[in-house]
């Protein structure tokens, strides 16, 4: 097992995770236009756009507590650096 064995693994296991996720979000949204027909405005949209980015509902986190995104990005800036120094 070489090094891109194990990257084509990791990116095949990124993607079926975002493709879980993006699934089960569309399931809940469908079960919520279902179960209400009221439209509903969302306090929190009149934020500021780093607090959007972050954490809409508690001020107490900031951007180095974001330990999860900061993964997935650093993941991604990986694979890049990778491709573009292959022979």
């Amino acid at each position: 097992m070489d090094g891109y064995t194990i990257l084509g693994a990791l990116l095949i296991f990124f993607g079926i995770f975002i493709y879980i996720t993006w699934f089960g979000f569309s399931i809940k949204v469908e079960s919520d236009k279902a179960n209400k027909s009221e439209i509903k405005i969302n306090p929190y949209d009149n934020q500021s756009f780093s607090r959007k980015l972050i954490d809409k509902k508690n001020h107490k986190v900031g951007f180095f507590d974001l330990g999860n995104h900061i993964l997935i990005a650093g993941m991604i800036l990986l694979v890049v650096f990778v491709s573009m120094n292959v022979d």
